[in-house]
C-alpha cells in the first residue's frame, strides 16, 4: 500500500508539473499577435497560431530579451505625440494589428522655397513573414519616421506652393507607392531601399504655411520686415507672376509700408495727424484753404492798414513811420499788434 501511495503521489506531482509547464509554454498567437522564438541563441521563427512549445530548447524572447519595436504616433485627440511600443515586453507578444506611424511635424520647402509645416500619417502592419527584420533592428521607429519624412519632403519639393493643394492626392499616392516598392521591390535585383518588414496601406499628409522671422509687433508680417532671403524668394516669385498680379502685390506692399510708418510714428506718444492722400488712401487733391494748413510754409500776408497817427507836435509835415508787422500774427491772420 505504501508503494502504491508513493507512486500515486509521484504521478500526481508529474501531472501538476505537466499542467504548470503546459500553461507556461502555451502562447495565444494568431492574426492579432505573434511571439518571436529563438533556439540556441539564433532566430527560430514566429508563432502563427495558438501553440504549446514542448521543446525546452525553444524560447520565446521576452522581458529584457524582447525585441524593441516602437513608433511615434498621435493620441486619439490628435494633439499629443508619444512613443508607442508594439511589443509587450513582459510576455513577448508582438502586435500584428494595423498601426499608424505619425512622425512629429517637420518643415518642407516647395520648389520656390516656400516653407510649409508638414504633418504625416502612415498606416502599416508588421509582416509576420519578415518579422525578423524589425525584431533585429536597433531603431525601427526612427528609421521608419525618417523614411516617411524624406519621401514626403522630396515629393512636396517638386511643386510650387499653390500646386501642393491641387496635387495632394498625387503626392500621397506617390509616397505610398515608394514605401510599398521599398518593401516589395518590382525588381528584387535592384531594391530602392532597405525593407523594414512591414506592409504599408496608406500615406497621407496635411500642411500649413510657415511665417518667416520677419514679423511685426502684432504678429502681422509687413514688407518692411522681410529679410534678405525673403526678398530673394519674393523676387523669384514675381518674375513668374502676371503683370496685373505684380501691380496688385506692389500696391498692397506700399499700403502695408505706409501702415508700418504710421504705427511707428504713433508709438512716439505725440499727436500725429495724417491726411488721406498722405496715407495713399486717396488721389484727390485737398484744398488747403478749406481744410486748414498743416505745415509751416511762407504765407503772403497783406499789410494791415496803418492806424491813424496823432498829430505831430513838433510842427513837421513828415508822417510818422508805420509800426512793424509781426510775422507770427501775419501767418495766422491776426492782424497788426495793438499799439500801447
Amino acid at each position: 500500500m505504501e508503494i502504491v501511495a508513493i507512486i500515486g503521489v509521484i504521478l500526481l506531482a508529474l501531472l501538476f508539473a505537466f499542467l504548470i509547464y503546459r500553461a507556461a509554454r502555451t502562447y495565444d498567437a494568431g492574426a492579432h499577435a505573434t511571439f518571436i522564438t529563438a533556439k540556441g541563441g539564433e532566430y527560430y521563427g514566429a508563432l502563427r497560431a495558438p501553440i504549446t512549445l514542448w521543446n525546452p530548447m525553444i524560447k520565446v524572447l521576452k522581458d529584457k530579451h524582447a525585441p524593441a519595436i516602437s513608433i511615434i504616433t498621435l493620441d486619439p485627440s490628435g494633439t499629443d505625440y508619444f512613443e508607442k511600443s508594439l511589443v509587450t515586453r513582459r510576455t513577448g507578444e508582438v502586435s500584428l494589428r494595423v498601426h499608424v506611424c505619425a512622425p512629429r511635424p517637420f518643415i518642407s520647402r516647395t520648389s520656390e522655397k516656400k516653407q510649409l509645416r508638414i504633418k504625416t500619417r502612415v498606416a502599416f502592419q508588421l509582416d509576420i513573414e519578415r518579422i525578423q527584420i524589425p525584431s533585429q533592428m536597433e531603431a525601427f521607429g526612427a528609421t521608419l519616421g525618417a523614411r516617411i519624412e524624406n519621401l514626403f519632403d522630396n515629393a512636396i519639393g517638386q511643386y510650387e506652393d499653390q500646386e501642393v493643394f491641387a496635387r495632394q492626392s498625387e503626392i500621397e499616392a506617390s509616397v505610398l507607392r515608394q514605401l510599398q516598392d521599398i518593401e516589395f521591390p518590382p525588381d528584387p535585383m535592384h531594391p530602392t531601399g532597405m525593407p523594414l518588414g512591414i506592409k504599408v496601406y496608406e500615406a497621407i499628409f496635411s500642411y500649413e504655411p510657415v511665417s518667416s522671422s520677419g514679423v511685426t509687433g502684432d504678429g502681422v508680417r509687413g514688407p518692411m520686415a522681410y529679410a534678405k532671403d525673403d526678398l530673394d524668394d519674393l523676387a523669384d516669385m514675381l518674375e513668374k507672376a502676371d503683370p496685373k498680379t505684380v501691380e496688385v502685390i506692389m500696391r498692397m506692399m506700399e499700403m502695408q509700408t505706409r501702415q508700418n510708418i504710421v504705427e511707428l510714428l504713433c508709438k512716439s506718444g505725440g499727436l500725429v495727424a495724417f491726411t488721406a492722400p498722405e496715407l495713399g488712401l486717396s488721389e484727390r487733391p485737398i484744398d488747403r484753404a478749406l481744410s486748414g494748413i498743416n505745415r509751416m510754409t511762407p504765407v503772403a500776408a497783406e499789410p494791415a492798414p496803418a492806424p491813424a497817427q496823432p498829430a505831430q507836435t513838433d510842427g513837421s509835415d513828415t508822417p510818422a513811420a508805420a509800426a512793424p508787422v509781426d510775422p507770427a500774427a501775419a501767418y495766422y491772420g491776426l492782424g497788426a499788434p495793438k499799439q500801447h
